[in-house]
């Protein structure tokens, strides 16, 4: 039985299962008004669920999706036309080969079953952990692919959080995060860097008419990380809950936030079945930040530092490294810290330039290319039509560039070239960059 993992803030895209099946219209339109149901029933915004239906169903009654045959075609186009009327990055219609489990009454109630199988993930996945390591200057960098709750990932973050404590200043990279999981990720993790508790957030929720405040932990295991230097590297891609860690460290004035705006996903909510096959993410609360009284829903977390995200961490590097030296009073370690500043400066990343076309798709109203190169951001790289070719240019690092081509919405691999690789449940073009 596939999990039903409940995700709050939560964007990591599941793999859909192909089948050779192919979906009726009276199917079609079963899916359509269970979906219809659910989003009037349980969608942060009713308006927007009543607009969201109304177009669905005329677009089923003008036969708009009779092109879409396929279970998982079928679940990204509904995701697209739910964007297209919402702007919601999280509302996402997925399809399983499995039948899927009951809902709870209560969204963030897992059986015993899924909530093992939810710890199981994050395990697998190293709690989201991709890279920890000490930068020279004794700078400590923590790169994210997810955040977790202190459920799972207590034990873990809170050695992680001792293995990078000595350091002086702090990276953390959030370019390829795209969520938390658990409802408690990002008060337990902000924890570390506050001696007392700190209002973060407020989240008002739809499904029980609720007001729940989010603060910072009064204990946490293992070392806070208090009065030193931290900086957050942020993508166009990362999304929803890192946003949110980003968000609030930035407006208690705790982080300084480097590189791209962010995806724009505020609103946390779950995925809900549809029918035995189909389910779909539903935000279901709306973000408040008590300062602001907003959040970054559609506009994304804006950098305090904007470069391209490519260059971000080493801009972060250097920058952590020139706000140390005036306050080093060790002469040594000083002079060391210069050395490595110069040696940063002179030796940037050095990219080489690497063209992308893709033939054919005259009818095509966008075409985006998306790959390892822009950490897989959909939107950051729009491709140019000349004749009937589309083109782009991009900049990438020597080594295996993975990409695929964004066509109106839906991505596919580049057809002339045979060349793929296996990433997870994912399959890339790739090229070779010298």
């Amino acid at each position: 039985m596939k999990s039903k993992v409940w995700i709050f803030i939560f964007a990591l895209l599941l793999c859909n299962f192909l089948s050779p099946a192919q979906m009726s219209q009276e199917q079609k339109r079963q899916v359509i008004d269970s979906l219809c149901i659910q989003l009037e029933k349980c969608y942060v915004f009713p308006e927007v669920a009543s607009n969201i239906a109304l177009y669905l169903k005329t677009q089923l009654t003008a036969n708009a999706y009779k092109a879409f045959s396929k279970e998982t075609t079928f679940a990204n186009k509904l995701s697209l036309d739910l964007f297209e009327i919402s702007g919601d990055r999280h509302l996402k219609v997925s399809y399983s080969d499995q039948i899927l489990p009951k809902d709870s009454l209560n969204p963030f109630e897992l059986s015993s079953e899924h909530y093992l199988e939810q710890g199981n993930f994050a395990l697998r996945g190293n709690y989201g952990i991709d890279k920890l390591e000490v930068l020279n200057g004794n700078i400590g960098l923590i790169a994210f692919s997810m955040l977790c709750g202190p459920e799972h990932a207590g034990d873990t973050y809170s050695a992680m959080m001792n293995y990078i404590g000595h350091t002086d200043a702090l990276i953390i990279d959030l370019r390829n995060c795209r969520g938390a999981m658990g409802k408690d990720a990002i008060p337990f993790l902000s924890s570390y860097f506050f001696n007392e508790p700190v209002h973060l957030n407020d989240f008002k929720w739809r499904w029980n008419n609720s007001l729940e405040q989010k603060w910072t932990y009064a204990h946490v295991p293992g070392k806070r990380y208090l009065d030193k230097p931290i900086y957050i590297i942020n993508s166009a891609r990362t999304f929803s809950g890192a946003e949110e860690l980003a968000y609030d460290l930035q407006v208690l004035n705790k982080a300084t936030i480097i590189g791209e705006k962010t995806a724009g996903g505020a609103n946390p909510g779950g995925s809900i079945r549809i029918t035995d096959h189909f389910e779909c993410f539903i935000p279901f609360g709306q973000a408040i930040n008590p300062i602001t009284k907003t959040n970054w829903e559609g506009v994304g977390v804006l950098p305090d530092t904007p470069v391209k995200a490519n260059l971000a961490l080493y801009e972060a590097h250097k920058m952590a490294i020139r706000q140390l030296i005036p306050t080093t009073e060790d002469e040594e370690w000083k002079f060391r810290m210069e050395d490595f500043l110069s040696d940063l400066e002179t030796h940037p990343p050095v990219f080489q330039r690497l063209k992308f076309e893709l033939k054919g798709f005259e009818n095509a109203k966008t075409v985006f290319l998306t790959g390892s190169f822009n950490y897989w951001a959909s939107q950051n790289t729009p491709m140019i039509k000349k004749g009937n070719i589309w083109q782009v240019e991009v900049e990438c690092l020597p080594g295996t560039v993975q990409y695929q081509f964004i066509v109106d919405g839906i991505r596919i691999l580049d057809p002339n070239n045979k060349e793929t690789i296996k990433a997870g449940p994912y399959v890339n073009s790739i090229k070779a960059v010298n």
